[in-house]
């Protein structure tokens, strides 16, 4: 007998339980249907719409439906979770993008519309991934919108900056430079970091060096080798390398896991991560891809 292999992970199949071809009127599927079929319920239970489906196969949307129900259909409660979550990840992907057009003022729908997510899912990574930092620099960039605060110009952030150094004698920490600008009346923390793109920019334009980190008296851990090994080892344990959110749900309070943050700042972006994976993998098994690496959750 043949065996069915899942064209999603390559894991071997059961029997085919969908309502045999014949059984839907009209229908004038490819060769292998059952295995088309069989792609498509996976791909609309891991949350894709109906349009997205459709342009993966070269068929209208309103025959992805019809073929979907004749061969019994998905859960629509489960196809709503796996939307939302599948949304959520593509968020979190473009976090940095993201959250540059947050600080800068712009409201969460229309930042949305223009990077293709939905506002939910943006809103919901807004929450978790905003630091302090980015959220003041909002609320300088809004408030300056506003016209509720004085326009600083580059030169006056400079200015200001070399002055509060002159006073202390060296250069200030950011810490420093936030009590002293109330004093002296010059820009605030949040308006230097948001117009000079960070402390270090801001200190590097004045023409000063900005003070040296302390740092821990022990080696990295997490070196570029250990994150790429870590990754290897989730790919084999759950058999595709998860969405920004689900491998954080994988890790939970494994220490033998570094968080996705750490993963990001040595390795890159997680989409750029995800292709090299994908494309290692299609070099080990000897086969196409069926579905992109972190689209589920």
């Amino acid at each position: 007998m043949e065996i069915r292999v899942d064209p999603v992970d390559g894991s071997a199949l059961a029997p085919p339980t969908l309502a045999d071809p014949a059984a839907c009127d009209g229908c004038t599927l490819a060769p292998g249907s059952l295995q088309r079929v069989r792609e498509m319920a996976v791909l609309r239970e891991r949350g894709w719409s109906y349009d997205e489906i459709a342009v993966r196969y070269h068929v209208s949307r309103e025959r992805v439906r019809q073929i979907l129900i004749a061969h019994g259909g998905v859960n629509h409660a489960d196809v709503a979770g796996a939307r939302r979550r599948r949304a959520e990840a593509l968020a979190e992907e473009r976090v940095d993008e993201l959250l540059a057009r947050w600080r800068s003022g712009q409201d969460t729908g229309s930042a949305a519309a223009e990077l293709g997510l939905q506002a939910a899912a943006c809103r919901s990574t807004i929450d978790r991934f905003a630091s302090e930092v980015d959220r003041a620099a909002r609320r300088a960039s809004l408030a300056g919108a506003r016209g509720g605060v004085h326009m600083y110009s580059e030169r006056d952030i400079l200015v200001a900056l070399t002055s509060v150094a002159a006073r202390l004698g060296r250069v200030p920490s950011p810490k420093e430079y936030a009590g002293l600008a109330r004093e002296m009346q010059f820009p605030s923390l949040p308006t230097v970091l948001n117009r000079m793109g960070g402390w270090t920019s801001a200190v590097k334009a004045a023409g000063m060096t900005p003070l040296s980190e302390p740092r821990r008296p022990r080696a990295q851990r997490w070196t570029q080798e250990a994150c790429w090994a870590a990754l290897h080892a989730v790919v084999e344990e759950l058999g595709e390398l998860p969405s920004v959110l689900a491998y954080e749900r994988h890790r939970g309070e494994r220490d033998d896991l570094p968080s996705s943050a750490t993963v990001r700042n040595r390795l890159g972006r997680w989409s750029t991560i995800a292709t090299q994976l994908a494309a290692e993998r299609q070099l080990a098994t000897g086969r196409a891809p069926q579905l992109e690496l972190g689209a589920a959750s």
